[in-house]
């Protein structure tokens, strides 16, 4: 099981790394113009996801691990998914207006990627590597092209997600052994009618992250949104580690000792990524993005405190629906990510082109999340419980402004503390253990 485990971390941190990698080069070499058209396509792409999804892939992933005729639940789905993609080409008429909506066009053969039923037969690893390739591929084509072709980065970026979702479709065919294509049939989308609830919250929880991109670009130029979309992106890597802790003790989340357990873990993750962000942001953002960044650090440090904040939670979403509350943990959603983009929507309106408020609407999205979450959980000494583990963790960070302050901003400053904090953390969890 460790090594399994393993295995999935090593994956999904390569995914992580070439991402940060790509906008690392994006930064560097490309105007804002256009990473703000990249990041837009991105989270639209992300989007049309969420939609196909739309609770219809967490039902679908359950029947196939436990159906012994589970190809003909996949085959069924992966109808619903296409059809309801064939729907979503008439948004891509639009993209004479937006021209991003193009990329509607393509929603078939997202749909027609079947990835989630590789979790549900039990092969979490080859799961884990098609997430990566479809990861790597535009990843790799956005640094080659922020070098080489900087001209046709958003056509070839465009085309290398395309080409990543078509070809992990096929890997994921022959791995299960079905039939890559599938034929729509509208009586289909009755499957989506099922899970209405945990699909809207699904989607819902789109929103409170790169998702508000969608709904910002509108108001804002095109600075303020290429600034956003590497904010969000970098704050999505950290929500990323967040969903692997929680994945790695899922079966054992109903019991309070380890539920405290997974949130005391992430909030170790919250508080190292809150603190390089507010202690270090130039070094940082220089090292993994660009220097013309360093001035937006707001826009990264209130996502360092979203990311902070939402940590003492973590586990809360997945014991919701382990016990089974699934109307409370979608109408949770719901209102965050509704004050999310009404937020959005108001701070671009009133407060144009700042990419800090963009940020703040996630911040309140998240917050928001927490307390709905820890009130419908309604468990004694939750927050108290949670408290007693972060005032010691949290007293920790002095290291980081202790070295700061003896070493200055620096990057060596920054690796010598979180050396330090990372062994003091392993001590303070041995000791607690003993």
């Amino acid at each position: 099981m460790i090594k399994r485990l393993l295995i999935i971390a090593s994956l999904t941190g390569l995914g992580h790394l070439t991402t940060l990698l790509s906008l690392k080069y994006i930064a560097k070499y490309i105007q804002n113009d256009t990473i703000a058209l990249i990041g837009e396509i991105d989270s639209l792409t992300l989007l049309i996801v969420a939609i196909i999804a739309f609770g219809l892939q967490l039902s679908s992933t359950r029947d196939i691990a436990l159906l012994e005729n589970w190809k003909t639940e996949l085959i069924e789905a992966q109808s619903a998914r296409v059809t309801l993609s064939m729907l979503l080409i008439v948004v891509g008429l639009s993209g004479f207006i937006y021209t991003k909506n193009y990329v509607c066009f393509f929603a078939p053969i997202i749909a027609l990627n079947a990835d989630y039923a590789l979790y549900g037969r039990g092969m979490p690893i080859m799961g884990a590597f098609v997430s990566l390739i479809r990861v790597l591929i535009p990843s790799i084509v956005l640094v080659i092209a922020s070098v080489y072709f900087s001209n046709y980065i958003v056509f070839l970026f465009v085309t290398s997600i395309v080409f990543s979702y078509f070809i992990t479709g096929l890997l994921v065919s022959i791995t299960l052994k079905v039939n890559y294509f599938v034929r729509p049939k509208f009586k289909s989308l009755k499957k989506y009618l099922g899970n209405i609830d945990i699909g809207i919250a699904s989607f819902s929880m789109f929103f409170i992250g790169i998702g508000i991109i969608n709904v910002v670009s509108y108001f804002n130029d095109d600075e303020a949104i290429a600034i956003a979309y590497i904010a969000l992106k970098f704050y999505m890597i950290f929500k990323g580690v967040r969903r692997i802790i929680v994945q790695t003790f899922f079966k054992e989340l109903m019991e309070d000792s380890v539920s405290l357990k997974v949130d005391s873990f992430a909030m170790v993750a919250g508080l190292v990524f809150f603190s390089t962000l507010l202690f270090y942001p130039n070094a940082i953002i220089s090292l993994l993005f660009s220097e013309r960044y360093s001035s937006y650090t707001t826009t990264f440090i209130i996502l360092g405190l979203a990311g902070f904040l939402s940590s003492f939670t973590t586990s809360s979403g997945t014991r919701l629906l382990l016990q089974k509350k699934d109307k409370a943990y979608s109408w949770n959603l719901i209102i965050a990510a509704l004050l999310t983009v009404i937020s959005g929507i108001l701070f671009s309106v009133f407060m144009k082109h700042n990419p800090a408020y963009i940020s703040i609407s996630v911040l309140i999205g998240e917050i928001t999340l927490s307390i709905l979450n820890i009130k419908s959980l309604n468990e004694k000494n939750f927050i108290t419980d949670r408290m007693k583990h972060t005032f010691p963790l949290g007293l920790l960070t002095i290291i980081f402004i202790g070295s700061k302050y003896l070493f200055g901003p620096q990057l060596y400053s920054y690796f010598f503390a979180l050396s330090v904090y990372g062994i003091s953390v392993l001590i303070y969890f041995k000791l607690k253990e003993s």
